[in-house]
C-alpha cells in the first residue's frame, strides 16, 4: 500500500478502522500514542482521535443532532475526525498541573493541509478538513462573550461545511469521557451544536468556491493547496478582512507573494 493513494486512507478509515494502516499513512499520529490529556478525557490523544472517528460514524447513523449530512460527506468527516487533533502532540504543555494544547486547532489546520497534499486529496476535501480542524473548538465556546468566533462569524467561517462542523464537534465531545465530565456538560454541548445549526441554516448561504478559478488566480495547482487557500480566505474574511487582503495572506501561507 503506497502512501498518497487516496483510496488507502479511506479504506483504512472504514469501520472497524485499520489502525496500522492509518499510522502508516499519517505517521504524525504516532506521536499521539500514550500522550495524556487531562481530567476531561479518558483516553490518550491517539485513542481519543480514533474514538472521534467512531463517534462521527455513530452520529451519522443515529442523527441525534439532525445534521443534514449526506452519504457523500461520510468519508470526508472520517478524515476530519482522524486529523482534527493532529497538532496536539507538538503543542502539549502544562498549566497549573493540567495538560493544555495551545493553538492546536490553528496549527492543526496547517499540518492537515500538508497531509492532504501528501495524500493527493482534492481541493474541496482539503478545504473541508482544514476548515473544520481550524474551527473544531469554536462551537463549544460560542456562548462565551469573549469568544473570537461569536455565532455569526462562525457561521460565515464554516462556509459550506456547517453541518459537518456540528457533527465533528459533537463527536469530539462524546469521545472525551473523563472523570471531570458531567452529564450537564454533554447536554450543554448538544444544545450549542443544535443552536449553531439553527443559525447556520437561517443565514444567507455563501457562494460555492470555484477552486479551479482560485487556483489559477493564485498560481496554484487545483488540489490541496487551492483547498487550503480557500478555507483560509473564508476564515480571514469572516474576521473582517477584505477579500483581496485575505487572498494575499492566504497566498503568503503557501509561500507566494501577491504584492509583487
Amino acid at each position: 500500500m503506497k502512501t498518497g493513494e487516496t483510496g488507502s486512507i479511506h479504506a483504512a478509515l472504514a469501520p472497524p478502522l485499520d489502525v496500522p494502516t492509518l499510522l502508516g499513512e499519517v505517521p504524525e499520529l504516532s506521536l499521539a500514542e500514550g500522550q495524556s490529556q487531562g481530567p476531561f478525557h479518558h483516553l490518550d490523544t491517539l485513542g481519543h482521535t480514533l474514538e472521534v472517528v467512531r463517534r462521527v460514524e455513530a452520529e451519522l447513523e443515529e442523527r441525534r443532532l439532525g445534521a443534514r449530512v449526506g452519504e457523500e460527506a461520510r468519508e470526508g468527516l472520517r478524515l476530519v475526525g482522524l486529523l482534527h487533533d493532529v497538532a496536539k502532540p507538538v503543542t502539549r504543555t502544562e498549566f497549573e498541573g493540567r495538560a493544555i494544547f495551545v493553538a492546536h486547532d490553528t496549527l492543526g489546520a496547517r499540518l492537515a493541509h500538508g497531509i492532504c497534499r501528501r495524500l493527493g486529496l482534492s481541493a474541496r476535501l482539503t478545504d473541508l478538513v482544514t476548515t473544520i480542524t481550524a474551527l473544531h473548538l469554536k462551537i463549544g465556546f460560542m456562548g462565551n462573550e469573549r469568544s473570537d468566533y461569536p455565532p455569526e462569524r462562525l457561521v460565515r467561517a464554516a462556509g459550506p461545511f456547517g453541518e459537518e462542523l456540528a457533527v465533528l464537534c459533537w463527536a469530539d465531545r462524546l469521545a472525551a469521557q473523563g472523570p471531570r465530565l458531567k452529564d450537564e456538560h454533554i447536554e450543554r454541548h448538544r444544545e450549542l451544536c443544535v443552536e449553531f445549526l439553527r443559525r447556520y441554516r437561517g443565514a444567507e448561504p455563501g457562494p460555492e468556491t470555484d477552486y479551479a478559478t482560485l487556483a489559477k488566480g493564485l498560481g496554484l495547482p487545483s488540489g490541496a493547496d487551492a483547498g487550503y487557500a480557500a478555507g483560509r480566505i473564508r476564515l480571514l474574511v469572516s474576521r473582517g478582512l477584505g477579500e483581496d487582503e485575505a487572498r494575499v495572506r492566504a497566498a503568503a501561507l503557501l509561500g507566494l507573494d501577491l504584492r509583487r
